[in-house]
């Protein structure tokens, strides 16, 4: 059986600085009732990578209100490969693909036994909190820190 082209092509870095991951078990409240986790609550499931993920840039929300910018998602796109059950452990890994003027996130949620059950994209867009404005580029500090890392040898 032929495996299935990814819906992204990774043309990033690879470094594990730039990544964030988190294990979760599919709750029983998730579930619809045939057991099978409710595709919204994937969202979810992002969220808890991306706070690890920002969590180790030092840009977690928290930051980003004290830098005055607030950042919401403006656009999304999902790719649901299989279904998540009640009580399926998972790996949802957070991968920062883009900072410069935005911040672009790729997801996949992988089932314990390596299987690939969804993949997401996130854009998310610095905004000045004092005026509800678009900021252009990133924090030249938050630029500066990942030059740092993706240049530093992984490890």
């Amino acid at each position: 059986m032929r495996e299935r082209r990814r819906l992204w092509q990774k043309g990033w870095p690879e470094h594990p600085g730039l990544r964030g991951e988190a294990e979760i078990v599919v709750p029983f409240q998730d579930a619809d009732p045939t057991g099978m986790a409710w595709h919204g609550n994937y969202f979810r499931y992002y969220d808890a990578a991306r706070v690890q993920l920002l969590g180790k840039l030092g840009f977690g929300y928290r930051d980003m209100a004290a830098a005055g910018q607030i950042w919401p998602v403006v656009e999304t796109r999902v790719r649901y490969a299989r279904s998540l059950r009640f009580g399926e452990q998972v790996t949802v890994t957070a991968q920062l693909v883009e900072w410069e003027f935005r911040l672009r996130i790729h997801y996949t949620i992988c089932t314990a036994d390596g299987l690939l059950a969804n993949e997401a994209v996130t854009v998310q867009v610095p905004v000045a909190s004092a005026t509800e404005t678009i900021v252009l580029g990133s924090p030249s500090w938050l630029l500066a820190r990942i030059d740092a890392l993706i240049s530093a040898p992984p490890g």
